[in-house]
């Protein structure tokens, strides 16, 4: 993700003392979102600012609320006085060295934040897949645009500024009829209740196997605990995806799965040493989910 302060330059030739002092607010303000959605800045180069996420889900959650925030913020102050915006995302492999990323992912960021309006977020087609079903946002499609450097073609979307967009649709855009609209749902979660979520099939069914296994000693025959284990790990399995898939993080499915994996020392009838082993499996794998959940301390991809 790419932020960067639109019209700069004009700021610093009004009041450049001010406009310092707005910028660090700025690089300050933005940094703590960032590591609110569980993501790092990786660099501040003058009113720019970079940042990672280990979640596409969060990173635009991240450049929504900086744009909402600012805007509350911005009503406060006189025209001259007001910060404007443009963010630009994309996800793509990255090289991390010495704690900087490089690559195409990074370059195309950089691209797609001038092509946002004041205010507003431009994103790839990459990103736009993993959120179209997710988060409350409305979007024009932009089409396949050439950008500087990079090779092939890319489709794009933007996100107008919170208000209404401070410039008119593309007129081509809307001939076309690319203008798309995603469902308005809450950022915070899918766009699924829980109960709708745990009542599809591909949820439903492992679900109901995991409970009969789990009562299997009652309703069929003692297993020592193996199918009551084997049916809490398959219910925690499903759990996790639902709570994964609601929250945005790949670590909440780890973390549903250590506490399944842990719980099997409360099912089986085997020695101390064995069920002691199980719950050291499942801290360790629950311990996995934390550290995907906070996005620090994995490679970003």
């Amino acid at each position: 993700m790419v932020a960067d302060v639109s019209g700069f330059s004009r700021m610093m030739g009004v009041d450049e003392e001010a406009t310092v002092d707005q910028i660090k607010e700025f690089h300050r303000h933005v940094k703590g979102l960032v590591e609110h959605f569980e993501g790092r800045v990786v660099d501040t180069a003058g009113d720019s600012v970079l940042g990672e996420f280990d979640s596409v889900v969060n990173a635009v959650r991240c450049a929504c609320r900086i744009q909402e925030e600012q805007a509350a913020e911005n009503t406060a102050r006189r025209p001259e006085e007001r910060i404007q915006t443009r963010i630009g995302i994309h996800l793509g492999d990255v090289i991390v060295e010495d704690y900087q990323v490089y690559g195409d992912g990074v370059n195309i960021a950089a691209r797609l934040e001038p092509l946002a309006d004041p205010g507003g977020i431009c994103f790839s087609d990459a990103v736009f897949q993993q959120v179209r079903n997710k988060l409350d946002l409305s979007v024009e499609d932009l089409g396949l645009k050439e950008l500087k450097n990079i090779e092939h073609p890319i489709r794009l979307y933007r996100v107008p500024p919170v208000g209404g967009s401070s410039s008119p649709p593309s007129a081509s855009a809307n001939a076309r009829g690319r203008s798309a609209e995603v469902p308005r749902v809450s950022t915070e979660t899918s766009d699924e209740s829980v109960a709708g979520a745990l009542l599809r099939p591909a949820i439903l069914v492992p679900l109901t196997i995991g409970a009969f296994l789990i009562a299997s000693p009652v309703i069929l025959f003692p297993s020592g605990g193996a199918l009551s284990t084997a049916g809490a790990i398959l219910s925690s399995v499903m759990l996790g995806r639902v709570w994964a898939r609601r929250s945005g993080r790949a670590g909440d499915l780890l973390l549903a799965l250590g506490i399944g994996i842990a719980s099997g020392a409360l099912w089986t009838h085997w020695s101390r040493v064995t069920n002691a082993l199980f719950v050291l499996a499942g801290l360790i794998v629950a311990a996995s989910g934390v550290g995907g959940r906070r996005g620090k301390d994995t490679e970003p991809s």
